[in-house]
């Protein structure tokens, strides 16, 4: 193993085979941090449709998602998602009038329920159930499941967002226990086919207004007051009880990871309202309440000092919660950040995966998350940069209205990036600290993160790099020899980077460079 860097005439210095003294890598594996749960994505508003296309233009985009095998050379067939997120519906697709602008279209759903309260037709949603039926074939351990709002016939003002005079939870206070059991019967129907929802989560991003004229609204949501939302979630656990369901209800599901821990807001502030025993929202001791809270990482990245500041915070409020857990349920390059100052046309598509996997790798080591979702695993926009900012994967429909009966799909540079965490860390793995003396927690952000994975029976590493950077740097691992060592001294290499998708290649321990601009997962078994 090299640890210094001379020059000489013959010698390039900026050969990458060369580290330099103190930069040496520390693999801890005895020191272990959080389990994880899962790396999942959402079928979003764009599974319903994408669903009912022919096979031949869906199955490989389930292959993509899906799949943990590799191909002929050793390199994935897909990213192995964890976890499906599957929105449940509210009906604006089948009102006469919804509400929604024209070109938001793809944004309205179907209902299970009717109109009337009583009857439910499970041929709904047949898209967005197809995705699920795929994700369990190819062996997807669980699922979650989440509602922007409750359907359009048990809202105060007949929609599936606000309008002007309606206040907090746009739901009739009479269609409360209606809105619970509606919740009770979808769980039971994917539960009766077999498939393992972990949680369902009732209340989403109820810190924002989800305020819209008639003939505007480009998406369904509700605010909700904390009250409300603990009223509503012990009539539901009630239901969930008396139904026999065994998802849990996963409370609260913030828009911002500040929401969980600060605020004076009646929306804010959530993990001490909703968990403290002394607060009159306490909800903690419900039978069937999920151990685990999630919130968005959307606008918590301004500077890198923000990104570790806001995940260490959450972090030690949760300390005074043992049995509780952070899931990132949802993010996508949302805002100006991403930019970093610079003109869009200036980014190329590995530089928002570079950002996205900065965000997860915050999430994950600052953040001690448990789950991380991405979303949408499906988007439809072509405007601008959107593509490499909002899916992992971009449909275009044969038409561009909900008549449409074919479409085309375009694999973006997001889907490996998170592949490169996905596909290897696997549920149950456990987070190990690695030290890289190279840099501080905030230069790290921005230059170089690195962190480790080992499965449950120890044998099994994980090691994710992120190389901001334009150089190629040789990783010298420190303690290679005395605390750990590898079968035959080699690592399984997979890069994502401007020229390749999670393809794989083989090093050796003393050989392990991370290209400039480059993501890339080692994974080894430990003698």
């Amino acid at each position: 193993m090299i640890t210094s860097c001379e020059k000489d005439s013959f010698t390039d210095p900026n050969d990458p085979r060369f580290g330099t003294v103190g930069d040496e890598i520390i693999l801890n594996v005895s020191n272990t941090f959080q389990t994880v749960d899962h790396f999942g994505a959402s079928g979003g508003f764009a599974a319903q449709w994408v669903g009912q296309w022919p096979d031949a233009s869906k199955e490989p985009i389930a292959k993509l998602f899906f799949s943990t095998e590799m191909d002929a050379q050793g390199n994935p067939e897909g990213i192995g998602l964890s976890m499906w997120r599957v929105n449940i519906g509210d009906g604006a697709r089948e009102q006469l009038t919804s509400g929604f602008a024209p070109n938001a279209w793809f944004r309205e759903t179907e209902c299970f329920l009717d109109e009337d309260g009583i009857t439910y037709d499970w041929t709904k949603q047949s898209g967005s159930q197809w995705f699920v039926s795929k994700a369990s074939e190819y062996g997807v351990p669980g699922f979650t499941a989440w509602i922007t709002t409750p359907p359009y016939f048990m809202s105060k003002n007949g929609y599936t967002f606000r309008t002007a005079g309606v206040d907090g939870f746009n739901c009739q206070e009479s269609k409360y226990g209606e809105y619970a059991s509606f919740l009770a019967q979808v769980m039971k129907h994917y539960e009766d086919q077999g498939y393992n929802f972990e949680v369902v989560c009732p209340f989403n991003e109820t810190q924002y207004e989800w305020a819209f004229e008639v003939g505007e609204a480009s998406q369904s949501g509700t605010k909700a007051f904390n009250s409300q939302v603990a009223e509503v979630t012990r009539i539901i656990d009630q239901e969930f009880t008396d139904q026999g369901v065994n998802a849990k209800i996963m409370i609260p599901e913030t828009a911002q990871l500040r929401y969980l821990y600060e605020g004076s807001s009646n929306t804010e502030n959530q993990l001490s309202e909703f968990f403290n025993p002394s607060s009159a929202n306490y909800i903690g001791d419900l039978d069937n309440l999920s151990t685990h809270i999630a919130a968005h990482s959307y606008f918590s990245n301004s500077t890198p000092e923000q990104s570790i500041t806001q995940r260490q915070t959450l972090r030690t409020a949760l300390a005074s919660f043992p049995d509780l857990d952070y899931w990132q349920t949802e993010y996508s390059l949302l805002g100006t950040a991403y930019q970093q100052g610079k003109d869009m046309s200036e980014l190329t598509e590995m530089d928002y995966s570079l950002w996205l996997a900065r965000i997860i790798h915050t999430d994950l080591v600052h953040g001690n998350a448990t789950g991380w979702s991405f979303w949408t695993a499906l988007n439809l926009s072509t405007f601008q940069d959107h593509p490499f900012r909002f899916n992992l994967i971009l449909y275009e429909p044969n038409a561009s209205n909900e008549s449409h009966t074919d479409g085309t799909f375009k694999v973006g540079k997001n889907l490996w990036a998170f592949g490169n965490y996905s596909r290897f860390v696997r549920p149950g793995m456990v987070r190990f600290e690695v030290l890289d003396p190279a840099y501080g927690e905030e230069a790290a952000v921005e230059n170089f993160m690195i962190s480790g994975y080992k499965s449950a029976s120890g044998n099994d590493i994980v090691i994710v790099c992120v190389n901001n950077t334009d150089q190629n740097r040789q990783l010298a691992l420190g303690n290679y020899g005395t605390d750990f060592e590898v079968v035959d001294g080699t690592f399984d290499v997979y890069t994502t980077s401007e020229s390749e998708d999670l393809s794989k290649s083989t090093a050796n321990f003393d050989e392990l460079v991370i290209p400039g601009k480059s993501i890339v997962t080692l994974t080894a078994q430990l003698n």
